[in-house]
C-alpha cells in the first residue's frame, strides 16, 4: 500500500488516518475517514452498500437502509468540495453502491505524529488504543470500539455544545440575505444590506469568524436550506431570517441554528420602525453572540453597540451600495460608487460609507474601467478620510493600503496599513488577499501563499479569492495545484475571465498553445469587455504563431483607446507575446506616466521575462521602488 494517496490538491495519508490539503489536516470523524480510505484503495472500483456496512460497521450490524453510509457520504463530500449531481471524486451508484473516480497517484506521508489539532475526540480515543490500528478492524472487535467511542463522542459531543469555546478557537458563522416575507415585497438590496450590517458588526468579535458579504451573496432571495447552505460554506452555525419593509415599518424574523444538527440555538422576532433598525442590529448581535458563547472582551462587547452611522437615509444608501459592489462588474461598481458618495452626503462622519467608496472606486481602476488619475485622489481621499473618522475599522486601513501600494507604490507605507487592519481583525479574508498581492509585487511568494491559504480557510467559496490562490500558486512554480483552484473558482462563477486566463497562462507556460488559446477564448466570451482577457487572447495567439490575429486584436484595442480606456500594461503584454520587446517597453513607460495600478504587477508578470535584460526594463523597475524591495 502507498504511504499516502495524492488526488487533486488532497492527500490522504491511511497509516495516520490523515487527510491533508495543502498544509492543512482537514478534520474527519472515524467513519467517514474510513470510507474514504476504502473507496480509494478500491481506485474505481463499485463498493457496493452491504460491503460498506460490512467493513464499517460488522456483518451483524443492521443499519436504516443507506442512513449511516449517507451522513459518511455527505460529509465526505463537504471536506471535498465535491458535488452529488457533478462528482469529482466520489459518484453516487443508484441503488448499487459507491465509486471513488478522481485520478490517483502516490504522495509521500507527513513527518509529523499522528494526534494533531485535526484529530477528532473519537479518532483520538481510537489511535491511543494499545493495539496497532489498521484501516479497517475485524467486525467483532468493531463492536466493542464502537460502544466505547459512542460514549466519547457523546461526552465530547455534549463538552463541544455547551462549553465557551477556548481561546484561538473561534467558531464559524454564516449570515445568510435575508428573505423577502412575501413574494411581492422582495427588496433584495434590503436583504443583502441587513446581513451586511450584521456581518460588520460580528466580524468585530475575535472569538467569531464569520463568512464575508461576498461569500454569501449567492444566496439573496433563495428559498434554499439554510442548513445546507451552512454546509457549503463550511460554518459551524447560520443566522437565517426574513424581512420587509412597509412603509416606515420594519418586519424581521431571525434564527440562529446549528448546522451539526439542525438544532435550533436561538430566534426572534421583531416590528419596529425603520429608524429603529439600529437597535435591531445591536440586539441581534449580542444575542448572537450570547447563543453561540462567544466570549467577549469590554472592547468588543462596545463595538457591538457601535453605530457606523445615526442617519436611517444614510444607512439605506450605504445598504444600496453595497448590494451593487457585491456584484463586481463596472456597472455594479459605479452604482455602488454613486450610492457611497450620496450615503457621504447624508451623514459627512459615516467612516464606513467613506471605506465602502474606496473599496468601489479602486476596481475600477485596477481592472481598466478609467485612468488611474480620475480615481486616485478620490480613492485616496475617501481612505484618509474613513481612517481619519474611525482609526479603528479595518476595512479604512485596507482601503488605504490599496491606494498606496498599488497607487502610489508607496509599499512600505502600505505594508503597514496592511499590518494595522490584520491587528485590528485577523478574520478578514480581503485584508490577507490584498496583502498577499503587495507581498507577491515583492518577490515574496511564500509569504504570500500563506496568506493566500488564510483568505481561502476564511472564505472557501468566493471565486476570487480562490482564483488569487491560483496566481499565488502560479508564482511558487506549482502549476498543477494551480490549475485545481482555477477549476474550483469557475465551478463558482463559469464566467470569471481571470480564472480562464490563468489557466491559459499554465497551458502556455507548457507550450500547449491550442488549449491555452481555448481558455483565453472562453475568457472573451465570459467577458467581452475585459481587456485582460482580449490580451491574454493577443498573447497566446502571437506565441502560437497566429500574429495577424494577434495584432488586429492589438489594433483594434488601440482604436478603442481613443474612445475609451485601455491599460497599456495590456497592450504591452500582446508587444512582449509577437516579440516586439521595444514596442511592449514604449508601452510600460507610458504606463508609467499614466499611473496604471497594473504596472505594480511588472516584476511579477512572467510574459514580461524576455524583457528583463533590458536596462529601460531594469530602470523602470527602479522607478516602481521594486528592485530594492525585491532584492
Amino acid at each position: 500500500m502507498p504511504a499516502a494517496f495524492q488526488f487533486s490538491d488532497f492527500v490522504l495519508d491511511p497509516r495516520r488516518f490523515e487527510l491533508r490539503r495543502g498544509e492543512r489536516v482537514l478534520k474527519l470523524e472515524r467513519i467517514p475517514m474510513e470510507l474514504l480510505i476504502l473507496l480509494v484503495e478500491r481506485k474505481g472500483e463499485l463498493v457496493s452498500r452491504d460491503e460498506i456496512i460490512e467493513k464499517l460497521w460488522g456483518k451483524d450490524v443492521y443499519l436504516e437502509t443507506g442512513s449511516g453510509i449517507n451522513t459518511a457520504i455527505n460529509k465526505l463530500r463537504i471536506a471535498l468540495r465535491d458535488d452529488a449531481e457533478r462528482p469529482r471524486f466520489i459518484q453516487t451508484v443508484v441503488g448499487k453502491g459507491y465509486r471513488f473516480v478522481a485520478a490517483i497517484s502516490q504522495a509521500p506521508a507527513a513527518d509529523t505524529d499522528v494526534g494533531q489539532e485535526a484529530q477528532s475526540a473519537a479518532a483520538d480515543a481510537i489511535a491511543s488504543a494499545p493495539v496497532q490500528r489498521t484501516p479497517f478492524v475485524q467486525h467483532r472487535e468493531r463492536r466493542t470500539i464502537i460502544a466505547t467511542v459512542l460514549v466519547l463522542v457523546v461526552l465530547a459531543g455534549g463538552y463541544y455544545v455547551f462549553r465557551p469555546r477556548a481561546a484561538g478557537s473561534p467558531q464559524t458563522l454564516a449570515v445568510l440575505p435575508f428573505k423577502p416575507l412575501s413574494s411581492d415585497a422582495s427588496d433584495e438590496y434590503l436583504q443583502l444590506g441587513m446581513a451586511d450590517a450584521l456581518i460588520t458588526k460580528l466580524s468585530r468579535l475575535h472569538g467569531l469568524i464569520v463568512r464575508p458579504t461576498s461569500a454569501i451573496r449567492k444566496y439573496t432571495g433563495a428559498d434554499g436550506d439554510a442548513l445546507a447552505a451552512g454546509q457549503a460554506l463550511r460554518v459551524d452555525a447560520v443566522l437565517d431570517g426574513n424581512i420587509q419593509r412597509i412603509g416606515d415599518r420594519l418586519r424581521v424574523s431571525i434564527r440562529l441554528v446549528r448546522v451539526a444538527d439542525g438544532t435550533s440555538l436561538w430566534s426572534d422576532s421583531y416590528d419596529a420602525r425603520f429608524d429603529d433598525v439600529f437597535q435591531v442590529q445591536d440586539t441581534v448581535s449580542e444575542r448572537v453572540a450570547d447563543a453561540l458563547a462567544v466570549q467577549l472582551s469590554s472592547p468588543e462587547k462596545a463595538s457591538l453597540r457601535k453605530r457606523d452611522t445615526a442617519n436611517p437615509q444614510a444607512y439605506e444608501l450605504y445598504m444600496r451600495g453595497i448590494y451593487f459592489w457585491n456584484k463586481r462588474n463596472e456597472d455594479g461598481l459605479r452604482k455602488a460608487v454613486s450610492y457611497f458618495e450620496q450615503a457621504i452626503a447624508m451623514d459627512g462622519n459615516y467612516a464606513l460609507a467613506h471605506a465602502g467608496l474606496a473599496s468601489a472606486l479602486a476596481p475600477i481602476g485596477y481592472l481598466g474601467y478609467a485612468p488611474s488619475f480620475e480615481i486616485r485622489p478620490r480613492i485616496r481621499a475617501a481612505a484618509t478620510r474613513a481612517v481619519t473618522l474611525d482609526p479603528s475599522l479595518p476595512e479604512g486601513h485596507v482601503a488605504l493600503a490599496n491606494v498606496l501600494s498599488f497607487y502610489e507604490w508607496n509599499w512600505s507605507e502600505g505594508e503597514r496599513e496592511f499590518q494595522r487592519a490584520l491587528a485590528l481583525n485577523p478574520n478578514l479574508p480581503w485584508v490577507h488577499h490584498f496583502y498577499a498581492l503587495q507581498l507577491e509585487c515583492w518577490g515574496r511568494y511564500q509569504e504570500a501563499l500563506k496568506h493566500r491559504y488564510r483568505a481561502e480557510e476564511l472564505d472557501p467559496i468566493t471565486p476570487i479569492v480562490l482564483n488569487g490562490l491560483g496566481q499565488g500558486l502560479i508564482l511558487v512554480g506549482d502549476n498543477d495545484r494551480a490549475l485545481v483552484q482555477f477549476r474550483k473558482a469557475l465551478e463558482l462563477d463559469n464566467s470569471l475571465d481571470q480564472a480562464h486566463v490563468g489557466i491559459g497562462q499554465i497551458f502556455a507556460e507548457r507550450g500547449d498553445y491550442q488549449r491555452a488559446i481555448s481558455e483565453y477564448r472562453l475568457a472573451v466570451q465570459y467577458a467581452p469587455g475585459s481587456r485582460l482577457a482580449k490580451a491574454a487572447l493577443g498573447y497566446g495567439l502571437a506565441r502560437a504563431g497566429n500574429t495577424s490575429e494577434s495584432k488586429r486584436i492589438l489594433n483594434d484595442l488601440i482604436r478603442q483607446s481613443q474612445t475609451q480606456y485601455v491599460s497599456p500594461f495590456q497592450l504591452a503584454i500582446i508587444c512582449a507575446g509577437v516579440g516586439d520587446n521595444d514596442a511592449a517597453l514604449d508601452w510600460l513607460e507610458k504606463d508609467y506616466d499614466t499611473g496604471d495600478p497594473a504596472l505594480s504587477a511588472l516584476t511579477r508578470e512572467r510574459r514580461f521575462q524576455p524583457l528583463h535584460s533590458y536596462p529601460r526594463f531594469k530602470h523602470l523597475v527602479e522607478r516602481l521602488g521594486l528592485s530594492a524591495v525585491g532584492s
